[in-house]
């Protein structure tokens, strides 16, 4: 199984409640350089779980223009300060229905570090940037594999992107 986790892109900083907080351009504009690149890492999706802040979902709207999924489901366990390792827990549930299958979860900090450092007990919680994703793959033992963690900063000079240049926060 691989779980690929993923930080919602960049969201506006208030409004009426943090659950309806919606992306920026700029959020839209790295989430689409992140599901191009990640496209070249995985063609479907067999589950798609987001947390059902307005940001997440609006997440899952760019990335699914470039990923297809099989089943996508709003999952409660995903908000920011929801319990990491019930949400560890659930997304096991996954690999045992289905032990090949491709993971994307969508949340937000702290849940994303906290999720990886649950599934992978030999690591420290990640920092995300915004649209940052990272792999967690599970072979024959286990326990969980942190592969990697990339963010929009990261691969925009390698990659040629079809959305416009991000705005640096400098």
């Amino acid at each position: 199984m691989n779980i690929f986790i993923m930080r919602h892109g960049q969201a506006a900083p208030k409004v009426s409640t943090d659950a309806l907080r919606p992306l920026t351009d700029q959020g839209k504009s790295e989430v689409c350089l992140m599901a191009q690149w990640l496209a070249a890492q995985v063609s479907k999706f067999d589950y798609v779980l987001v947390s059902p802040y307005l940001r997440a979902s609006q997440t899952w709207q760019q990335v699914s223009q470039y990923i297809s999924a099989t089943v996508v489901e709003n999952c409660p366990e995903l908000t920011p300060d929801a319990d990491a390792d019930i949400a560890a827990s659930v997304l096991l549930a996954y690999g045992d229905l289905a032990p090949e299958c491709h993971v994307l979860v969508i949340s937000h900090m702290p849940m994303v570090g906290l999720l990886v450092e649950s599934l992978c007990p030999a690591i420290m919680a990640p920092i995300f940037v915004t649209s940052g994703v990272a792999k967690v793959s599970f072979g024959q033992g286990g326990a969980g594999v942190f592969d990697w963690l990339e963010g929009p900063h990261n691969i925009q000079n390698h990659y040629p992107p079809r959305v416009p240049e991000l705005k640096t926060l400098r």
